[in-house]
């Protein structure tokens, strides 16, 4: 079965899905994760601010490009897969500041829409994964709302951003909830893990999550590893009732 998986950003899935992934690989589910936003200037936690700004586009979008790969090869599965739309992220795209994409309005004639919506009819995966747009992130919420027509027809869950959720900021339960009235149905958990054992599922998120250093500081990783064990060493999804049936078939 194929399940394919919506990322905002490059990292956007792994923080949030990777022990999901490694279980639905071990299941022997084939995972594709479709990259919106490919190019970027935004690596607060590299050498980016050395390159000449006419070239930081490139740089970074590469180097992230190799942080993926590294996280694809820790799981030594030709069954994960990546899409990559090659869209602009909000602040090139936008010419706005990191700062301003958490407020900024969605624009419904942004192209990025209709990319978004191609690539996901092209996947014809058995069930999709989408993000809540917790941090309110323009490009999150674009997903968001280019994903939302899938919900509606097909299995789908919804990961929790990642390190936002970890951090209680919003409550992710009274967000599921205006979710569930929008999409007229019910979500409910949902917990996936490949590790048996808490503190292994904790070392191996924390693994996993450390392929994408150029984004993250130590306390980020900390954080996004901990929340693992905030659910006995399993990430939580938000899944709709044909999800629930399908992987309990």
């Amino acid at each position: 079965m194929k399940i394919t998986v919506l990322s905002p950003h490059r990292m956007d899935a792994a923080l949030s899905l990777a022990l999901a992934v490694g279980s639905w690989l071990e299941q022997g589910h084939a995972v594709e994760v479709v990259n919106c936003f490919t190019r970027s200037g935004h690596a607060p936690f590299s050498d980016a601010d050395s390159v000449h700004e006419n070239d930081r586009m490139s740089f970074v979008s590469a180097l992230r490009k190799r942080e993926d790969e590294a996280w694809h090869k820790l799981y030594r599965s030709a069954k994960l897969t990546f899409t990559d739309l090659n869209l602009k992220d909000a602040p090139l795209r936008l010419h706005c500041t990191p700062e301003e994409v958490f407020t900024v309005d969605v624009n419904p004639n942004d192209k990025a829409f209709a990319k978004i919506h191609k690539a996901l009819e092209r996947s014809r995966a058995a069930a999709m994964v989408f993000p809540l747009g917790l941090d309110g992130h323009v490009d999150r919420r674009i997903a968001f709302e280019a994903a939302l027509p899938f919900a509606g027809t097909s299995p789908v869950a919804f990961y929790e951003d990642q390190p936002f959720a970890a951090q209680g900021l919003v409550s992710i339960e009274d967000a599921v909830q205006g979710m569930a009235a929008r999409l007229g149905a019910e979500l409910t958990p949902v917990f996936a893990s490949a590790e048996t054992d808490a503190e292994a599922a904790v070392a191996r998120k924390r693994r996993l999550v450390l392929c994408y250093v150029s984004q993250l500081d130590d306390a980020q990783v900390a954080l996004v590893a901990g929340d693992v064990a905030q659910h006995g060493g399993r990430e939580r999804l938000w899944a709709n009732a044909k999800w629930r049936e399908l992987f309990a078939a």
